[in-house]
This record gives structure tokens, C-alpha cells and sequence, in this order.
């Protein structure tokens, strides 16, 4: 916005004057009008206000806690007090803004003596405007006032969780051994100990620390309402190492031969390895453990056990107790040489053929057991002379079983002379 100069200042001033000596001539002149013209104004802005932004009167959506103030010095509350449902009065926009910490719940216990009486519930608004407190459900609690009193128990140090494999728990000695507890009468009769629960999970070594202390009843229930002083202690945990974890390797011996003409091809062992414990002199007799022996005799196929895995006397498992072992056998392969005579094919009707050289030398090779019933005529040497005449030369042609492969041929080719 521009500035004005001292001649546009100067009228906008004698306006504004001249404004204010109008309107405060026109209120002494009709005052009754101006009283209407101002309750019609502020009407109209309230339902203005209300139709855009409309006031909700409902509860709070969770319950209030309800806090006991100005309790007498020689006094304490010995129930819970419950918490109440609130009904508020708010503009909507408000609602959205209103959260638990706007509203403080209290029963004030200014000269009330040590008995059970129903006391009503103050609500008040904190940190927002515009809100107001309708209601409460309820309007009366009940508040059970007691005898502040104290006294020493006992403090228990107690382990939560548990060791690593192979670790056992030594002494474990609180910095102090009794606690005071204070509170209702009848709240501080029901307190046998207070207990310092130390964590133990995944300790190996011994270490001192600082653990809250809870008051605990004699069949271990925590007591609430009452306080410990001092709130925690520091406890001193022993770790000793009793056993060793040690991974150590399976084995086994196999024993017998397979039946002629097989073999064993791999042993293995699953799992191929175990984790066990003992005490540290023992674990350091055994490189391996040894599985009961698997004897093969005659075997042609491989052989699968389950079995028991053996432990020394004084070693304990620490995941499984059984292994799996599995024998491999397979054929033993070999090759065999045969000389064959070649045999002609496709050889029109009266004619003849004359082959050079009329052997060829052969070796095969496959699994003994084939190899040793293996018989001449099971493999062929063939020369294919289907339309051919005259003098030529051709490949040899070797078929073999299933399960034996040709490895050579000499010579691999022939001469032929085919005679009408």
C-alpha cells in the first residue's frame, strides 16, 4: 500500500472525525435503536458462528484418570481410584484440537481423615479455550484413606531369562539387603520383599547392574500403591562356565566288499557334523565322532540308515541325537577289445562283396556287470552298401547294447569291391 502524503493524511483524519461525530450524534438521538441494532448484531454473529462452526456437547472419547490432591501428611490412599468418562461442551474445531493432557481429573482430600468415603470428582481445562465441562461418570469416587506407615523388608535379587549353552549362575548379591517400604497400612502389610529381577539372556561373564526394584506379596504378586526407598539397588551376578560347546565331525566306517563288478562311489553323513557339551578336559580327547559301521557286503545299490549317534560317557547332545548315512554304490566301468567281422548292408540281389581288411578292432566301454555278459554277436561292425558298385571305400558302422559306448574302431573305414 502506497503512502499517503500529509494532504491525503490530513483529509482521511476530518473523515474518520466527521464519521465519529455522526454515529455519536445518531446514538443520543435514537439510543432504544442502536440497543436493538447492537442485540440483533451480536445475535447474528452467534448464529452465524454456531452454524459454521457448531458446538458438540458429548463425552470424550477415552476415560480420565482421576489424581488424589492435597492428601494429609500421616494419610494415603489405599485404592485405585477409577478413571471417569468426561461429557464436554466444544465447538467443533475445538473437539479436534482437545486431547487427554486438556483435562485433569482430581478429588481433593483437604481434612478428610483415615476412612472409606465417596468424594466428588473436580474436572478442569487445561491449555485450550472455548471447551467447558458439562458432566462426569461418575461424579463420586470412592477414595479409601489409610494410615501412612512404614517398614524394612527384604531384598531378593531373582534372574530373568536364561544362560547361553554351556554357562551355570554363581552368587548374585544385592549392594544392599533390605529396602523400606511406605504406604497404606494395609498396602505395606501385604509387601514381603522387594524384588531386583536381573537379565541374564546371552550372559558369559559376570558383571554388576542397576535393577528396579518391585514389592512383592508372599505368592509373588506385585503391590501397587506403595513405594520403595531406595527405588533400585545395584546386584552383583557370578557367571561360571561349567561346560564347552564344541562342533565335532562325523564318521563312519564301512565295512564288507560290494558284489563283484561294483563299487562304493561316497559315504556322507547328515548332518556331517553335531554340536556337543562337556567339560573342556573331555572335549579335548575327540576330534570326531564315530558312527556305528555300515557293512556293504554284496551290495548293488545304495544303502541308507538312521541311527543312534553314539556319545562318549560325560557329553550331552545340544541339537539332535540321530544322523543319517548314505552309501553310494555304483558299477565299476571297464573297457573290452573285440575284433568283429564286417557285415555288409544293402547289398543288391547276386552280387557279391569282397571287404579289405574284413575284421575291424573294437573297444567299448561300460559297467563290468554289462562288459562280463557281454557276447560277440551283441556288437556289430556294418559297412552300408545300399546302391553302390565297383571298388570303394566306406565307414564302419558299430552298434553296441544299452549302457556301452564305442570307444574306438580301427581302422574306422574299408575297401569294398562289389562284384555283379
Amino acid at each position: 500500500m502506497p503512502f499517503l502524503d500529509e494532504h491525503q493524511r490530513a483529509e482521511a483524519v476530518e473523515i474518520a472525525r466527521d464519521a465519529w461525530h455522526r454515529a455519536r450524534g445518531a446514538v443520543r438521538q435514537t439510543p432504544g435503536l442502536f440497543v436493538v441494532s447492537l442485540i440483533f448484531g451480536i445475535s447474528f454473529w452467534v448464529f452465524v458462528t454456531d452454524t459454521e462452526n457448531p458446538t458438540v456437547v458429548d463425552f470424550f472419547p477415552q476415560p480420565i484418570a482421576v489424581e488424589a490432591v492435597n492428601v494429609g501428611d500421616s494419610l494415603a490412599v489405599a485404592n485405585p481410584l477409577p478413571a471417569i468418562n468426561v461429557r464436554i461442551s466444544a465447538p467443533t474445531d475445538r473437539w479436534d484440537e482437545l486431547t487427554a493432557a486438556n483435562l485433569r481429573a482430581s478429588v481433593d482430600l483437604r481434612g478428610f481423615d483415615a476412612r472409606s468415603q465417596d468424594v466428588p470428582v473436580f474436572v478442569e481445562v487445561q491449555g485450550i479455550g472455548g471447551v467447558r465441562v458439562v458432566d462426569s461418570e461418575p461424579r463420586f469416587v470412592t477414595v479409601n484413606l489409610e494410615a501412612l506407615v512404614s517398614r524394612d523388608v527384604p531384598v531378593r535379587a531373582r534372574t530373568v531369562g536364561s544362560l547361553p549353552t554351556g554357562y551355570e549362575l554363581g552368587a548374585m548379591a544385592p549392594t544392599v539387603t533390605t529396602v523400606r517400604v511406605t504406604g497404606p497400612e494395609s498396602l505395606v502389610a501385604l509387601v514381603a520383599e522387594g524384588a531386583a529381577d536381573v537379565q541374564v539372556t546371552g550372559l558369559t561373564v559376570g558383571l554388576e547392574q542397576a535393577v528396579l526394584l518391585k514389592p512383592l506379596g508372599a505368592g509373588g504378586a506385585e503391590i501397587r500403591g506403595v513405594r520403595l526407598e531406595p527405588e533400585s539397588v545395584r546386584v552383583a551376578v557370578e557367571i561360571n562356565q561349567s561346560t564347552l560347546v564344541r562342533t565335532l565331525p562325523l564318521t563312519v566306517e564301512i565295512v564288507g566288499n560290494p558284489d563283484p563288478g561294483f563299487r562304493v562311489t561316497s559315504v556322507l553323513t547328515s548332518p556331517a557334523a553335531i554340536q556337543v557339551q562337556g567339560p573342556i578336559e573331555l572335549l579335548q580327547q575327540f576330534d570326531a565322532i564315530a558312527l556305528p559301521s555300515v557293512n556293504v557286503n554284496g551290495a548293488r545299490t545304495d544303502i541308507v540308515r538312521s541311527v543312534a549317534i553314539p556319545l562318549p560317557q560325560g557329553l550331552a547332545y545340544v541339537d539332535r541325537e540321530r544322523a543319517t548315512i548314505t552309501v553310494s554304490v555304483a558299477p565299476l566301468t571297464g573297457r573290452v577289445r573285440l575284433s568283429l567281422p564286417i557285415e555288409p548292408e544293402g547289398l543288391a540281389p547276386n552280387s557279391s562283396a569282397s571287404i579289405s581288411p574284413g575284421n575291424v578292432e573294437v573297444v567299448v566301454e561300460g559297467p563290468m556287470p554289462v562288459l562280463n555278459a557281454l557276447a560277440t554277436a551283441d556288437v556289430r561292425a556294418v559297412i552300408n552298401l545300399l546302391g553302390r558298385v565297383g571298388t570303394l571305400s566306406g565307414p564302419v558302422d558299430v552298434t553296441a547294447p544299452e549302457g556301452v559306448t564305442v570307444i574306438s574302431v580301427q581302422p574306422p573305414s574299408v575297401a569294398v569291391t562289389i562284384t555283379p
